[in-house]
C-alpha cells in the first residue's frame, strides 16, 4: 500500500512537470524559396534575397540586419551556417531584439581583430559585455574558405546568461539582465553575408509563429538539442 501511494505521488509529479513545462521546439530555415522570409523584418539599410539555397544579406549600415520570430521569446538557441562574402570585416547574430538597430544583444565575428565578442546595445549605443579577463577569444581559422570563410555559429540566451559558439567551441559566456525577451536576428556591418541555414530552438517556439507553416516546414519537439552544448 505504501509503495502504491509513493508510485501514485511520483506519477502525479511527473505529469505535473509535463503539463507546466513548455516543450522545447525547433524551427529550421534552409532557404529553398523566398516565402521562408516573407514576414521577416528588415532593419535600416538592409536588403535580403533567397537564391541558390542561401540567404544573401547585404547590410549597408552598422549593426543592422533582418529579424524574425516573436517578441515574447525568452530563452533560445540560434544556430546558423554562414560565410562572409565581402565588405567590412564583421558580421553578427542578434538575440532578444527589442528595437532593430537600437536595443538588443549581439555576437560579433571580427575579421579585423580576428576575435569574437558579445555586446549589449541600448538606444543604439553599444557596450561590450565580453568578460575581461579573459577578454575576446581569437576567431578560429575557417576550414571552409570556398567563397569566403564559413562557420557554424551559435548564439544562446538562457536567463541572464549569453553564450556564443563557433564550430562547436564555446567562445564567450557573459551575464547581463537588461533584456529578458525579444526576437533573434541575422546581421552584418556594412558587409555581405551568406546564410546556408538558420535553426532556432527553445520553449514555445513552433510553426505558428513564422512563415515556416506556409512553406511546409514543420516544428518538432527537440529537447535533446540542449545537451549538444
Amino acid at each position: 500500500m505504501k509503495f502504491q501511494l509513493l508510485l501514485t505521488v511520483w506519477l502525479f509529479m511527473c505529469l505535473s512537470f509535463v503539463l507546466v513545462t513548455p516543450p522545447t521546439m525547433a524551427l529550421r530555415f534552409e532557404f529553398d524559396n523566398a516565402e521562408e522570409i516573407a514576414d521577416w523584418e528588415l532593419g535600416p539599410d538592409v536588403t535580403a534575397e533567397v537564391k541558390s539555397g542561401m540567404l544573401e544579406l547585404i547590410v549597408g549600415s552598422p549593426d543592422s540586419g533582418i529579424y524574425f520570430g516573436e517578441e515574447n521569446w525568452t530563452d533560445y538557441r540560434l544556430e546558423v551556417r554562414a560565410r562572409k562574402k565581402d565588405g567590412d570585416p564583421y558580421f553578427h547574430l542578434f538575440a532578444r531584439v527589442i528595437e532593430p538597430a537600437q536595443d538588443f544583444y549581439f555576437m560579433e565575428v571580427s575579421y579585423n581583430s580576428n576575435t569574437t565578442s558579445l555586446f549589449l546595445f541600448s538606444g543604439a549605443t553599444g557596450t561590450e559585455i565580453t568578460p575581461d579577463p579573459p577578454g575576446r577569444p581569437p576567431r578560429p581559422n575557417s576550414t571552409d574558405t570556398d567563397g569566403g570563410d564559413a562557420y557554424t555559429i551559435v548564439l544562446e540566451v538562457e536567463g541572464d546568461t549569453i553564450r556564443s559558439f563557433i564550430d562547436g567551441k564555446l567562445m564567450v559566456e557573459a551575464n547581463d539582465g537588461t533584456y529578458k525577451n525579444g526576437r533573434p536576428g541575422l546581421g552584418g556591418r556594412t558587409s555581405t553575408v551568406w546564410y546556408e541555414y538558420v535553426e532556432i530552438t527553445g520553449p514555445g517556439i513552433d510553426e505558428g509563429t513564422t512563415s515556416v507553416e506556409s512553406t511546409g516546414k514543420l516544428a518538432v519537439t527537440w529537447g535533446a538539442l540542449k545537451n549538444l552544448r
